[in-house]
């Protein structure tokens, strides 16, 4: 009885290991709560959290499925396969946040405003400050939607698809990394493409006037116009940056869900 008892314990001692992997790692790629959430509030949050989730677990698991783990380098791989797959599930969301922020470095880049630029904490690189405003909308418009609950669904249908301790890494979590960076960038060109083609045709309007009065500061008058231009749509097509991200942020989600 002794014996049977320790080894139960130690079983879902393991299975608590695994199951808080899993979903810490989640939280550490996971929008809004990845970046500017203190250190010790995310790990109490995901301690939690797991001790939520493991009852439910434990009473759905078969002790049959229960990870058996015989010495720590077993421990070791399964706690990184672990740490994969809840990543996997943040990064997903990620990408799409820092994909949609290309629109600002394109827009910022065409209109001569790279010198505004600010320190990105997702990235810890320089990004210009239009690019980094339309990543706090997108993550504010992420908490307002239920993302954070959306990733959380996601997590728990990956325990049934993948019990903790059976992870099975295939290439088509590699390919959905790859497909959902080419759509992230997709929605930020999509975005960006009506400022960009606007302060196009300023450009084109300041090289009229230019050719009209050659005797015109053309420089400093080009500016001004792209300054406007810029505002003035960017003004009225930044509200898009909420739709084009709830849509494929279900689709994103609806991605995920599919793998397991």
């Amino acid at each position: 009885m002794i014996a049977e008892a320790t080894d139960l314990l130690l079983s879902h001692l393991v299975l608590f290991v695994l199951v808080l992997t899993r979903l810490s790692t989640l939280l550490m790629a996971m929008p809004a709560i990845g970046v500017g959430v203190p250190k010790r509030v995310r790990a109490l949050l995901a301690i939690s959290l797991t001790f939520l989730v493991l009852p439910t677990l434990a009473s759905v698991i078969p002790a049959s499925d229960l990870p058996q783990i015989q010495n720590m380098i077993e421990l070791g791989v399964a706690i990184a396969r672990e740490a994969l797959v809840g990543m996997l599930i943040g990064t997903v969301v990620q990408l799409l946040v820092t994909g949609i922020q290309l629109a600002g470095e394109l827009v910022s880049s065409t209109g001569g405003m790279q010198l505004g630029d600010a320190v990105d904490p997702t990235t810890r690189s320089s990004m210009p400050t239009l690019a980094r405003l339309i990543g706090l909308l997108v993550t504010t418009i992420f908490i307002l939607v239920g993302g954070h609950r959306y990733m959380l669904e996601a997590l728990m249908d990956s325990f049934r698809g993948m019990a903790p301790g059976q992870v099975v890494l295939h290439e088509g979590m590699l390919e959905l990394v790859v497909l959902e960076l080419s759509l992230g960038m997709n929605a930020g060109i999509r975005l960006g493409a009506p400022v960009v083609t606007a302060l196009l045709m300023a450009n084109l309007v300041t090289g009229f006037i230019s050719r009209t009065l050659p005797g015109l500061n053309v420089l400093a008058i080009g500016l001004n116009i792209n300054a406007i231009a810029l505002l003035a749509v960017m003004a009225m097509s930044i509200g898009s940056a909420g739709w084009i991200f709830s849509a494929e942020l279900n689709s994103a989600l609806e991605r995920i869900v599919e793998i397991w």
